[in-house]
């Protein structure tokens, strides 16, 4: 069964994401509730995005907030729950989309303090849920701090960058 989070409500975001924290829940959806994530189509002038909500696995978050480099994990990025929650509000302040496989984009939030670095948050624009096979959601994969945007953007196709909003 799946929990909601809303993501508006910092507080109580934050106590539910420090519950996955502490262990790995196994393979269920959670989901992110006034993420907003089509508000992002006015900011690009196109729709990418056909729904408002984010999934996440259970597991997923619980990896996201484990120490960097974390044994035989690619996902532990030793974030807190209030960066993760941060992220997901930020998604309004988005700088740059780019897409990575044909339905999963890099959405790049808010700059960090150094202008050159900026949050990724990885989404797939077409997943399903576990419960659900017929149900296309829009489910987080990864988020994680990125240095060198601007580099890291000059070397992507120009057919790949759906929005560029570089300060």
């Amino acid at each position: 069964m799946g929990h909601d989070i809303n993501v508006k409500n910092i507080e109580e975001a934050v106590k539910s994401l420090n519950h996955y924290a502490k262990k790995d829940r196994g393979h269920f959806d959670v989901r992110f509730r006034n993420v907003h994530l089509c508000l992002l189509n006015e900011t690009i002038g196109r729709t990418i995005f056909r729904k408002n909500d984010l999934y996440v696995d259970a597991s997923t978050l619980y990896e996201l907030m484990q120490p960097i480099g974390r044994h035989r994990s690619h996902n532990s990025h030793g974030l807190d729950p209030l960066q993760i929650i941060n992220c997901l509000n930020d998604l309004n302040k988005t700088v740059s989309i780019i897409r990575s496989h044909l339905d999963r984009l890099c959405v790049f939030t808010s700059y960090l303090e150094d202008k050159n670095s900026s949050m990724i948050l990885v989404i797939d624009r077409c997943s399903n849920l576990p419960n659900n096979l017929t149900a296309l959601v829009n489910k987080l994969i990864t988020i994680y701090p990125k240095r060198k945007v601007r580099e890291y953007l000059s070397r992507c196709k120009k057919e790949d960058i759906l929005y560029l909003g570089l300060p």
